[in-house]
């Protein structure tokens, strides 16, 4: 009896670390692919701009601290739009009104940072690279969506014929 408690204890430890040793694989793959993703971005965004070393130095980390920051407003913004529309049927009149104030103050605040940021950035960079990085953001967005649409219709074929 006490032999099979020490072969099932054995066996429980080795199950818990090749969990763990699964977790963490995924983990680093995850992490391998947002670290791809952001070199892609850098070289994207650095060849369409034409950066100077000069320029680079000093762009990403204000383009970068302004890209979190933007993410964040508009991942609060999406959270309190899912929250109303989850709830919809429960939400009284006046927290319906606060959120609306809240959304409006988002807007206003992602507009406020982008005219600190183009401020910023203006200190960095010519004009005529500024009215670049709008047009590599949109290029840049359009690219990584054709990109996730292919890789979807690429895995719904492989469902398909796989079925």
């Amino acid at each position: 009896m006490i032999y099979k408690s020490e072969k099932m204890k054995r066996i429980l430890l080795l199950t818990v670390i090749m969990i763990l040793a699964c977790q963490y694989t995924a983990m680093a793959q995850d992490q391998r692919g947002a670290d791809k993703l952001a070199a892609y971005k850098i070289a994207f965004f650095t060849k369409r701009l034409e950066l100077t070393p000069a320029e680079a130095e000093k762009f990403w980390p204000v383009y970068n601290e302004y890209s979190l920051k933007k993410s964040k407003i508009q991942i609060d913004r999406l959270s309190m739009m899912r929250y109303v529309k989850q709830n919809e049927s429960i939400i009284t009149g006046d927290e319906l009104n606060v959120t609306a104030d809240k959304l409006t103050q988002s807007y206003i605040d992602e507009s406020n940072l982008e005219i600190t940021f183009v401020n910023e950035i203006k200190k960095i960079l010519p004009p005529a690279k500024i009215i670049r990085l709008y047009q590599a953001e949109a290029q840049y967005k359009q690219q990584l969506m054709q990109e996730l649409n292919s890789r979807r219709q690429g895995s719904q074929a492989g469902r398909v014929v796989g079925n």
